[in-house]
């Protein structure tokens, strides 16, 4: 099925071949590359959320382990950062297992 496209129709984006038809095809290609681009600004969301993960609890402790803390400070907040510690783990874990069941419920 071909639409023939007006002058200046906002769906000139999806044809490829500028011939101002957009055939099933195009439209077809134009949807996986916009999954493709979402999957992939997805994925830089994912990197930067595990990398704060990584870096934000150890940051933390060397915070809390220096002079600028003092002792019963550390000592009142030690519970409490052992659960943020944990915490940031499980939810990066558990969001990045929730990703991969979804795709690959889509890839198949």
């Amino acid at each position: 099925m071909n639409k023939q496209l007006e002058n200046n129709s906002e769906f000139n984006k999806f044809d490829t071949d500028h011939d101002g038809v957009v055939t099933d095809a195009e439209l077809s290609r134009s949807e996986r590359m916009i999954t493709i681009e979402n999957m992939d600004k997805m994925a830089d969301q994912q990197r930067i959320m595990a990398w704060a993960a990584l870096v934000a609890p150890p940051v933390l402790i060397a915070y809390l382990a220096s002079e600028l803390v003092a002792l019963d400070k550390v000592n009142a907040l030690n519970g409490l950062v052992t659960t943020y510690c944990a915490a940031m783990g499980t939810i990066v874990v558990a969001f990045m297992a929730a990703q991969a069941y979804v795709r690959g419920k889509a890839e198949s």
